[in-house]
């Protein structure tokens, strides 16, 4: 390892829930292992007035130390933690998580890992090499933000996704067009409308769609059987992956699993977002963009709408909140002979129940692992089943814990009478 400046048992790539998550389970279970990545990086990114879609008590990044939920956390800084939550308030309770528990966080950006005969290189941004037997992928959703193809080419001042922006004042006065119908699209038009834009929202499904507000007062027996709450909302679908959350993997036939992942809990809005949205966003349903031409300063978008003709519009700028897509081949993080060995599930890495992938000792969490276990972990929820499970196989195989089994060996074998082991022929 000449070549290596330092080494490490387990080295986690990523600082977003799923990373620090693991960090505080591993530092639990005493296992070696450091973390690369700027804390919370995506969420602190993303629009501070947003609010999460997510409930607050389904929002919770693990831990085995008590008293670090989301809402105790909010609670503490005086925030009553009434719908909408907003995302700043979230990324704050990620911050403080990791100052407290994983103040060991190197904030630095990792630029290539590749195999090495023995484990892992990994090169740092600052030059530095470092040695890893086993490698956590925990990147967050940075790598997988989608744009469709017919937009490739053209500049970010004329195309970009919903995540690449902390603020939307820059369009005040401008004509956006807005492509999607998920929280993130939905929310970033009503945004740009409320702030002095023309925004007009494109869909390809039948219009927008908005979550019912929850129930006020006691539940009935019928209601709570029939829609049980759980931290992906309610119903029994939702209860039943909560509280199992490996039964998929376990259960259920690849292309079934993927395409429930891919459906379930769709493109949807927060029931608080509704009238703000209604009052702000024209829709166009049934529409979709087809080409799209550089006019000058602006673009021309062609749009074909179902049952009739196609219609143009001139617009300063296309902003797409059409959500994200595992695909391996844009993490250029990972040298290409690595990751052309890695199997795959549709574009996503295919992963055993531990959550390793087709090469022994590199793991992946988060989005990454949805097709090969479902919906629960494509959100922060899932860092409940993942980290404690991830944790505990890392810990099987850790020097640490080898090397208390050998010492646990060794006081066994100084215990016993040297005569009685002559006399079994030990010595």
């Amino acid at each position: 390892m000449s070549s290596f400046d330092s080494a490490t048992d387990v080295a986690i790539v990523g600082a977003g829930p799923y990373g620090l998550s693991l960090s505080t389970y591993l530092s639990h279970r005493d296992v070696q292992h450091r973390v690369f990545g700027y804390p919370m990086q995506t969420w602190r990114a993303m629009f501070p007035t947003m609010g999460l879609k997510s409930p607050d008590f389904g929002t919770n990044i693990a831990t085995p130390q008590a008293g670090t939920t989301f809402i105790e956390y909010g609670l503490s800084q005086g925030d009553d933690m009434r719908e909408p939550v907003s995302i700043s308030l979230f990324a704050r309770y990620g911050r403080w998580l990791q100052e407290r528990f994983v103040p060991q966080v190197e904030q630095c950006r990792v630029e290539a890992v590749d195999r090495q005969h023995d484990g892992f290189g990994i090169r740092l941004d600052s030059g530095q090499r470092v040695h890893a037997k086993r490698v956590v992928m925990a990147v967050g959703l940075t790598y997988w933000r989608r744009i469709p193809e017919l937009f490739a080419g053209l500049p970010q001042e004329l195309v970009s996704h919903t995540s690449q922006h902390t603020d939307l004042s820059r369009f005040r006065g401008c004509d956006v067009t807005v492509i999607g119908a998920g929280q993130s699209a939905l929310e970033a038009a009503t945004l740009l409308g409320e702030n002095g834009a023309t925004v007009r929202l494109l869909v390809r499904g039948g219009g927008a769609y908005f979550a019912d507000p929850p129930a006020e007062g006691r539940r009935s027996m019928r209601y709570a059987i029939m829609y049980p709450r759980s931290v992906l909302g309610p119903g029994r679908l939702n209860f039943f992956l909560e509280r199992f959350p490996s039964a998929l993997h376990h259960l259920m036939a690849e292309d079934r699993r993927v395409r429930l992942t891919r459906t379930h809990l769709g493109p949807w809005g927060a029931w608080w977002l509704r009238e703000r949205f209604e009052a702000a966003v024209r829709v166009h349903a049934r529409s979709s963009v087809v080409k799209a031409t550089r006019s000058g300063s602006r673009l021309r978008l062609r749009v074909h709408r179902d049952g009739e003709p196609e219609w143009f519009c001139d617009t300063d700028h296309v902003l797409c909140g059409t959500g994200y897509e595992v695909d391996l081949e844009r993490l250029p993080i990972l040298e290409p002979e690595l990751s052309a060995r890695i199997q795959r599930v549709e574009r996503a890495p295919r992963l055993s129940r531990h959550f390793e992938s087709s090469v022994p000792g590199l793991y992946f969490v988060g989005v990454s692992s949805a097709f090969s276990f479902g919906p629960l972990f494509r959100f922060v929820a899932g860092t409940t089943y993942t980290a404690p499970t991830l944790a505990r196989r890392l810990a099987q195989t850790a020097p640490t814990k080898r090397m208390r089994v050998a010492r646990g060996a060794l006081d066994v074998v100084a215990s016993v009478p040297l005569l009685e082991s002559a006399d079994r022929g030990e010595v």
